[in-house]
C-alpha cells in the first residue's frame, strides 16, 4: 500500500499518515539498512533499534531483489498497528510502500 501524507505549515515537510487509520500519530521504532552492489548476495545489513545497532552481511530481509533497501518499522498511537515502510531501489528508480 502506498504512503499518504498530510500537508502542514510547520516547515518540517508533510506528515506521514498511518496506512490503516489515516491518523498522523506514527512513531518510528526500528530502521534496517541493506547496502550492496548490484545483484550481490552479500553486503552490509545494519539494524538500529532501542539506542543500539547491529551489523552483519545477511541480506535475506532486503526489500530490494537487486540493489539497496531500507525498512522503517512504526507504531501508531491511534490504532496500535505496527506498519513497516519499505524504500526500495530497483533499476534506477526508488519505490516506497507500506505493509
Amino acid at each position: 500500500m502506498e504512503p499518504t501524507f498530510k500537508s502542514n505549515g510547520h516547515g518540517l515537510g508533510a506528515e506521514l499518515k498511518c496506512p490503516f487509520c489515516d491518523d498522523i500519530a506514527l512513531h518510528h521504532k526500528e530502521v534496517e539498512v541493506f547496502d550492496r552492489e548490484e545483484d550481490e548476495t552479500e553486503g552490509l545489513h545494519v539494524v538500529i533499534s532501542d539506542g543500539k545497532f547491529t551489523t552483519d552481511s545477511n541480506l535475506a530481509g532486503n526489500p530490494s531483489r537487486r540493489r539497496n533497501g531500507l525498512s522503517i518499522s512504526f507504531w501508531c498511537e491511534n490504532c496500535s498497528v505496527k506498519p513497516v515502510m519499505y524504500i526500495v531501489q530497483h533499476k534506477g528508480s526508488t519505490f516506497i510502500r507500506f505493509e
